[in-house]
């Protein structure tokens, strides 16, 4: 007579040992990305409730990417000796040297950029939107559409000095439209490399900054709230003719033609002469509705 639960554990034990053998599982998230993601009927738009250039938060610590795939020091001439920095999480290898502008840019607005930056969000000036499409599963997609648009529309504030969730925004037309495909998993979505125009509105400053092998990262909260980073290479002769449009002084700009100068750690020409610096920046989202 056979022993009903001795048979129901050898039963159970050989399923596993089935299912532990070497025979291929799919990962959908393992296959590479494509151009672009199959569409859906489904998807999640957010506007950019608030905009920070990242700081180091203590000397050598900074959020951030390796944009690089590189841990560089003050020996690494494909990064022109620039040392990387590490996350507050302890991750090595992190691409931000903008971050030791930044505090000369307080200085310049007498410590009033973020709010500078927030003001010109909030008054409808510096409206970012990003449009989550193809999507199956808010949770886990391997395969995602990422869209950023510049949006036009005079946004409601609340009390607590952020956009409302919730609105209706028009896409701007006449601005370039950037397009990736993307993961989502685990509630974050991955993107890049890619390259982006990131508008930034700074009191009577408007530009686009290009972000060359730009990544992105973006938590998307069970509340429809979102909060990332955005992190690529700049090409300082850009950011050098930018800052010469500015209402500034001589003086001061060849201050910061020199500075900018001194963090590139990017794009090393022919003669090891890095072209690009790293920058990284921090946001927040909220739901909202983007006219296309």
């Amino acid at each position: 007579m056979k022993h009903p639960v001795r048979h129901g554990l050898v039963a159970a034990l050989v399923a596993v040992s089935a299912g532990c053998s070497d025979a291929p599982v799919d990962d959908p998230f393992a296959a590479p990305l494509p151009a672009q993601c199959p569409a859906t009927t489904r998807e999640q738009s957010l506007v950019i409730t608030r905009l920070v250039l990242l700081r180091q938060t203590t000397p050598g610590v900074s959020p951030g990417f390796d944009l690089d795939g590189r841990v560089s020091g003050a020996d690494d001439t494909l990064s022109c000796r620039r040392r990387d920095l590490t996350s507050p999480e302890g991750v090595t290898g992190i691409d931000n040297q903008f971050s030791l502008l930044v505090p000369a840019l307080d200085t310049a607005t007498s410590g009033a950029l973020d709010a500078a930056i927030q003001a010109a969000i909030n008054n409808g000036q510096l409206m970012v939107a990003m449009s989550v499409e193809g999507l199956d599963d808010r949770l886990n997609d391997p395969c995602v559409n990422l869209v950023f648009r510049r949006v036009q529309g005079m946004p409601f504030v609340g009390s607590d000095s952020r956009i409302d969730p919730g609105q209706t925004f028009d896409t701007l037309r006449d601005e370039p439209i950037s397009r990736v495909a993307a993961r989502l998993r685990d509630g974050v979505i991955e993107a890049g490399p890619f390259d982006l125009g990131l508008p930034i509105a700074v009191l009577d400053a408007r530009f686009v900054i290009p972000l060359k092998n730009a990544r992105v990262r973006i938590r998307w909260r069970p509340d429809d709230t979102f909060e990332g980073l955005i992190g690529g290479a700049i090409p300082a002769d850009h950011m050098i003719r930018v800052s010469e449009g500015l209402t500034i002084g001589g003086d001061l700009m060849s201050l910061v033609r020199r500075l900018i100068l001194s963090i590139t750690d990017m794009d090393p020409d022919a003669e090891g002469n890095c072209r690009s610096f790293s920058a990284a920046v921090a946001f927040d989202g909220r739901s909202a509705f983007v006219n296309p």
